[in-house]
């Protein structure tokens, strides 16, 4: 009878946008140093409340002499229903000098704590329209 009678309302629950991520950028096997990684984790839709999709959080950090880094986690507070899980987008993009790079790009409804990858430069990944260099 509870779980009916709030099952219209919204709660203020704490979420894990996005997880910590480490891992080392190469390039050709070799270690890249003071490359900028930037993760960023969205809401792709509007939820079914119809509140706007959240302001993208970010968080930045730099790969150190042997090109290891480690970014995140993303937490927030989001009024959500009890019913239905959020869909969330990852993103992790990859600056070295003038150059972008996309280190990877995910969406789903939930993810583990942390990921950890290795990124290389010189081994792009086509999946559809969109290159990426991290596994």
């Amino acid at each position: 009878m509870l779980a009916a009678a709030t099952s219209a309302c919204v709660f203020p629950v704490s979420r894990d946008r996005a997880p910590e991520i480490s891992g080392v950028l190469l390039k050709g096997g070799v270690p890249v140093e003071n490359a900028q990684i930037e993760l960023v984790a969205s809401s792709p839709i509007e939820d079914a409340s119809s509140q706007p999709a959240e302001t993208p959080r970010r968080a930045v950090t730099r790969t150190d002499a042997n090109g290891r880094f480690k970014v995140g986690p993303l937490r927030g507070v989001k009024m959500v229903h009890l019913i239905g899980d959020e869909m969330l987008q990852v993103h992790l993009a990859i600056r070295v000098g003038q150059e972008d790079f996309v280190g990877l790009s995910d969406s789903g409804t939930g993810y583990s704590a942390t990921w950890d990858v290795v990124c290389d430069l010189s081994k792009p990944k086509k999946v559809g329209n969109l290159v990426t260099y991290c596994r």
